[in-house]
């Protein structure tokens, strides 16, 4: 048996290579690159070698192709927006009165966006001031940043007033004619520095059970209050300082002598120490130094607290006086006369026995000055008669001052300023009689005078 056998030759170079050239033509048109078969590197789109007699090796290639992406129009500006004020209160003073924590320039910011709500960056913003004779307009145009934001700056005038700043967004009014535009919040230009005039004291309580007791570091016998106000009666400016000092006891707190204003007002501790009797100037403040001033009150008993506060050139001040009482009885006035205390009884004369008897008794302290305030005053123990409430029945918060409302000086030290109550006393079986009285004495607690 004869055997044949065929043998395989290796493809044609030549159609191996026709192949790439096809090949390369259709990823060409295709906007893609790539390798060719091995043998024939295509021009343009894609390299590769191949090893004749061993098959077809697969190149390897790069390529790209041409794209497209859609591009987003420019948005035009939808609207503008006031978005903050520096001072955040909106407040700033006149000209010539800045300071600490006073400031003559208000910094006002608006943000514009576009058509779908997104900060627009680059747009053209002008301002103007409502009141422009009255303030400065530092900045009449500017330009938004990325975040859609523009600012400007308002320098205060020479009187108060209050303003606003316009934002308008020029050639968008289209064919209505009226520019996109928004207003910011009122700011308010005030003074802001204190006035004599308008520098006010007062003490929730006056009459201090002080002249024999102490307070304690935590439970002050009472507070005192400042007000101040500028030259138009707005309250000054948060943080304007006030400085106290007194001749008896202690004011204020142990980190500062005085307090910081906050709407115009703050309030400092006072405590019943010693000293309890004045020295004469001493300490030396601006209420008992200088043109226009007086002496301190050397009245026993009586405090003279002094607060002080400047408008950068003048001293502004204002005193007031606190009484430190004692709790015992030192002398009685029956009808404002003094009665003797030593008498034992005190006789009120005679009264038809129809109708009460009604006079009234002033209290007062060795030194004249009133009892503690809120001493209870009664009848108590009466025989043959029946008394009426007594009004007051407690002692209230009075004020240093004279019979006629004026401050109290030396010349008038010896003026009796104890309170003053009206009693009536009546007899219910319609006798004739005349009405014993004994002597005021005063319990130790609570405190009460009884008759």
């Amino acid at each position: 048996m004869q055997h044949s056998s065929k043998s395989s030759s290796p493809a044609s170079p030549l159609r191996l290579a026709a192949l790439g050239l096809i090949t390369a033509a259709v990823l060409s048109a295709c906007g893609g690159g790539g390798g060719n078969p091995g043998g024939v590197a295509a021009p343009g789109a894609g390299s590769g070698t191949g090893t004749p007699g061993t098959g077809v090796t697969p190149g390897t290639g790069t390529g790209t192709g041409g794209s497209t992406s859609p591009t987003t129009p420019a948005a035009a500006p939808a609207t503008v927006q006031f978005i903050s004020a520096d001072p955040s209160e909106k407040s700033i003073v006149m000209q010539g009165q800045g300071g600490i924590n006073r400031t003559e320039t208000a910094t006002l910011k608006f943000k514009v966006l576009d058509v779908y709500n997104r900060p627009l960056a680059g747009q053209a913003v002008n301002f103007s001031v409502s009141v422009p004779a009255l303030v400065r307009l530092n900045q009449a145009s500017a330009t938004t940043d990325a975040n859609g934001e523009a600012s400007t700056t308002v320098n205060s005038g020479t009187v108060p007033t209050t303003f606003r700043v316009i934002a308008t967004l020029p050639n968008t009014g289209g064919t209505s004619g009226a520019n996109i535009s928004t207003t910011s919040d009122s700011i308010v230009v005030t003074t802001g520095l204190p006035v004599q005039r308008a520098f006010s004291l007062s003490a929730a309580k006056y009459n201090l059970e002080g002249w024999a007791h102490d307070s304690s570091p935590t439970q002050p016998a009472t507070t005192i209050q400042v007000l101040v106000a500028d030259n138009f009666g707005n309250p000054v400016p948060d943080g304007t300082p006030v400085i106290f000092q007194t001749n008896m006891g202690s004011v204020g707190s142990s980190d500062k002598g005085g307090c910081n204003t906050v709407n115009g007002g703050c309030s400092v501790d006072f405590r019943v120490q010693a000293p309890r009797t004045p020295t004469p100037g001493l300490p030396a403040t601006p209420c008992n130094t200088g043109p226009g001033t007086t002496p301190d009150n050397a009245r026993p008993g009586l405090a003279t607290i002094c607060a002080s506060s400047t408008d950068g050139a003048t001293t502004i001040f204002g005193r007031i006086n606190l009484f430190f009482g004692d709790s015992t009885v030192g002398s009685v006035y029956l009808d404002r006369k003094p009665v003797d205390m030593t008498a034992g009884v005190i006789d009120l004369g005679t009264q038809g026995s129809a109708a009460p008897k009604v006079f009234e008794l002033q209290f007062n302290d060795l030194n004249l000055n009133p009892l503690p305030f809120g001493t209870t005053v009664a009848v108590t123990n009466m025989v043959g008669g029946t008394a009426a409430a007594v009004v007051p029945a407690t002692v209230p918060n009075i004020f240093p001052r004279t019979a006629d409302g004026k401050e109290l000086t030396d010349a008038n030290v010896e003026t009796a300023l104890g309170s003053r109550h009206t009693f009536s006393v009546s007899n219910p079986a319609g006798k004739d009689c005349t009405a014993p009285l004994t002597s005021p004495s005063m319990s130790p607690s609570p405190r009460r005078v009884t008759m």
